[in-house]
């Protein structure tokens, strides 16, 4: 005898999801980051503060090099060519707009001079740069986003040169940046950051476990913040989905729709129609669902089409078991990728390699299907887990995981939410055509005789 699933266990994963989401949820929201370049002083922060004082002033080029001291601390020195310098003679007026210009790091200006007679020279420094990691190493946060404080748009400064300590060498530097023949200097043109941005890691010369340390020194920071979305971005919403088909099942138990009143080829076929009418949806073949260059809706179609006629079939079902169905689940994801990727052969879209990522968003959906086979036959448990890990890796691979959030990092939890229940909701007609299915062992007469309605008192409808 098959064991159905209970509705109090739903209940208990939805008062448990619903704990998470309010914890998630009571982060108070902080102000809109403020849009900065990593040496502000180097353009609209010294442009700005000199507006403000009455001399307006553009900057031709700049330069920036940043000294960073074994206590975290470290000392920039700026040097901006003006279109005209002359107001800047004035020391008083130069200190005023320097001040100004270096406060949005919340550093401390240490001096300011005029050299070359268009050249404005500003030192200051910034007392927590970086920190302390296992190993003797240091790593420089101040390339790093502050979630709901700071977003750095840029580099600022034409060309910025990172000076490591007496001692020490760069380990992990900016993406693209250049690392000089004794390993101190790190300089940057451009800065681009992915993400929150790159840490950047200094380590002790010629220590033969630099490397490890370098590793360590950002992998450590991170792993709390992969832990909090693992959890809000990832756990928590492939709960609602794992309660949701729990609760469907429970709906289908309840209300009678087992097995062996079901009409399999009935269900079989209108799933094909339902992917019919999804590949005739204005979307599927021009809007791009889904923002993407490719429309998943179309792909996604095409194999819920697939799996629909397969199971159509009745030789097909006869032989059916969990793992030839797990088979013709993985095929239709494979048509759908294929699919995918055939797009590209059309003039005008172009798919790349986040097809397949894209198309990932299928898999969940056709994996309920094996979630109602279970659910009227037996192995609920591991086919439930097998579709919430597919929509687990879902999550996973739309979110990015080592990013820190911002202001808005509860709409991320939310909109997560959102698609554990739409995916749930459209997996319905899968999780009911699954349900119908024969069990492993049924033969392809006693299949027929319940299709034809002789087999005992069995009857079927609609469904």
């Amino acid at each position: 005898m098959v064991r159905r699933p209970s509705l109090p266990r739903t209940l208990v994963a939805a008062l448990l999801v619903g704990s998470l989401l309010g914890v998630a949820l009571a982060v108070p929201a902080t102000a809109s980051p403020r849009p900065i370049a990593v040496c502000a002083p180097c353009e609209r922060g010294f442009v700005f503060a000199a507006q403000a004082h009455g001399h307006p002033v553009r900057i031709e080029h700049s330069t920036a090099t940043m000294r960073v001291h074994r206590n975290g601390s470290a000392t920039w020195t700026v040097e901006n060519r003006l279109n005209d310098s002359t107001p800047f003679e004035n020391a008083t007026l130069r200190d005023a707009v320097a001040r100004e210009a270096v406060a949005v790091h919340d550093a401390r200006l240490l001096s300011t001079s005029v050299d070359g007679g268009d050249t404005v020279r500003i030192r200051y420094r910034t007392p927590d740069a970086a920190v302390d990691t296992p190993g003797g190493a240091l790593r420089v946060t101040y390339f790093r986003d502050e979630p709901g404080t700071t977003i750095y748009t840029g580099l600022g400064a034409d060309r910025l040169t990172l000076v490591a300590p007496e001692g020490m060498v760069v380990g992990n530097g900016i993406p693209g940046a250049d690392v000089s023949d004794d390993g101190r200097e790190m300089t940057a043109y451009s800065f681009e950051h992915g993400g929150d941005g790159p840490f950047v890691t200094l380590v002790p010369e010629g220590d033969p476990l630099a490397p490890l340390w370098s590793l360590a020194a950002v992998v450590l920071p991170l792993a709390p913040i992969v832990g909090r979305n693992l959890l809000f971005l990832v756990t928590v919403p492939t709960l609602v989905f794992a309660g949701g088909l729990r609760a469907v099942a429970w709906a289908v138990d309840a209300v009678g729709l087992d097995s062996p009143s079901a009409n399999p080829d009935r269900r079989a076929l209108g799933v094909v129609a339902l992917g019919i009418v999804a590949l005739a949806h204005p979307l599927a073949p021009g809007l791009f669902a889904l923002g993407g260059t490719e429309p998943p809706l179309l792909a996604g179609a095409v194999g819920v089409i697939t799996l629909g006629c397969a199971l159509a079939v009745p030789a097909v079902r006869a032989r059916l078991s969990p793992a030839r169905l797990a088979g013709l689940v993985g095929l239709a994801f494979a048509v759908t990728v294929a699919v995918g990727f055939g797009l590209g052969a059309v003039p005008g879209l172009h798919v790349d390699d986040h097809v397949v990522r894209r198309m990932l968003l299928t898999l969940p959906v056709y994996a309920v299907t094996l979630v109602g086979y279970a659910a009227a036959h037996g192995g609920f448990r591991r086919a439930l887990a097998a579709a919430g890990g597919a929509f687990a890796l879902v999550l996973a691979t739309t979110f990015p995981v080592l990013s820190q959030g911002g202001t808005f990092y509860f709409l991320g939890v939310v909109l997560a939410v959102i698609g554990a229940v739409a995916g749930v909701v459209i997996g319905i007609p899968l999780f009911l055509l699954g349900h119908g299915l024969p069990g492993e062992g049924s033969s392809a007469e006693a299949d027929r005789d319940a299709e034809d309605g002789t087999a005992g008192d069995a009857s079927y409808g609609l469904l």
